[in-house]
């Protein structure tokens, strides 16, 4: 019986799964986020978590640690056939045996995950955001995903960012009235905008600061505040047109114009769904809208299946 294993790592966890032929889950485990490579003490990390998630997983599944015949690793800030990925592949082999490992970003495990392997769409919209498609060949294409600084539109990042930046506009009488002004000097606890500065370039705000500002926005559209209604509706058809543009450059098909909206912001930014989706069908009437099959662990799997079945080609 051959084994497969897929896991799932980013910066809050990691997740780890070990599947029969069959596809049977056997046993799960999971081990603390990881950081990036880049960053002091980050090998010891990754070695701490696979160990803590290989060694729950096998326990779960009542078996003895042993090889297996694929691995498949999503990983967040690692890219395939990167040096980050080929340092993972040393760490991976000093923890879990294995005949052949595949090792990608989890945005592609995301992809697979979704569509099971097969060809389709993705647009992931969280902290960041970025569109991915595979075609039939196996030819892949992002769009976006350059983060917050200069893209990352439809995130919550951007959202929140676009939104404080709009309240600002308001408040210096430059721009429209908005609900926003109030609902941010709220949120800071501030009385007057001169001391927003020393919040958002304070060096712990950041990305995710700005991120947590979506919720300000999405509050105020649900408020039907025209202001913040523009704002995620500008920001859903940036999204939809990514989509678009993955679709157009792998030339899926129609039937694999499968397109699965993902992650968080889709689920928790008023109308930004709805927004992606109706300028989607507009623009790109061939689109299909599909919930995501599978989960980013399970598409760790199908990397690890399709890069079994390569080898025994």
């Amino acid at each position: 019986m051959n084994l497969f294993i897929g896991i799932d790592g980013g910066q809050t966890s990691l997740k780890c799964i070990i599947v029969n032929d069959s596809g049977h889950i056997l046993g799960e485990g999971n081990g603390p986020g990881l950081i990036h490579l880049a960053a002091q003490g980050s090998r010891e990390r990754y070695l701490e978590s696979l160990h803590s998630a290989l060694h729950q997983a096998w326990a779960k599944a009542k078996l003895a640690p042993q090889p297996v015949a694929a691995l498949g690793l999503g990983l967040t800030g690692v890219e395939f056939n990167s040096p980050e990925a080929e340092i993972v592949r040393g760490l991976v082999t000093q923890v879990q045996a294995a005949q052949t490992i595949a090792i990608d970003n989890d945005a592609y495990s995301a992809l697979m995950g979704a569509h099971q392997g097969q060809p389709g769409v993705i647009v992931i919209s969280g902290t960041g955001s970025i569109a991915l498609g595979v075609n039939e060949a196996g030819q892949r294409q992002r769009v976006g995903g350059w983060g917050w600084l200069v893209g990352d539109e439809g995130s919550a990042v951007a959202i929140g960012r676009d939104g404080l930046r709009a309240a600002l506009h308001d408040n210096d009488g430059s721009g429209p009235k908005t609900q926003l002004t109030q609902a941010f000097l709220h949120y800071f606890d501030i009385r007057h905008y001169a001391d927003v500065k020393r919040k958002i370039y304070a060096s712990d705000f950041g990305a995710r600061g700005f991120a947590a500002l979506a919720a300000i926005v999405s509050q105020c559209a649900a408020n039907e505040d025209t202001v913040a209604c523009s704002l995620i509706q500008q920001h859903g058809a940036a999204l939809a047109t990514q989509a678009q543009a993955v679709i157009q450059g792998l030339h899926l098909p129609t039937q694999h114009q499968r397109v699965s909206p993902m992650s968080g912001a889709f689920a928790h930014v008023h109308g930004l769904q709805n927004a992606f989706i109706t300028t989607l069908a507009t623009i790109q009437p061939s689109a299909i809208f599909t919930s995501p099959a599978q989960s980013a662990l399970m598409g760790a799997v199908f990397m690890a299946r399709k890069a079994w079945q390569m080898k025994l080609k």
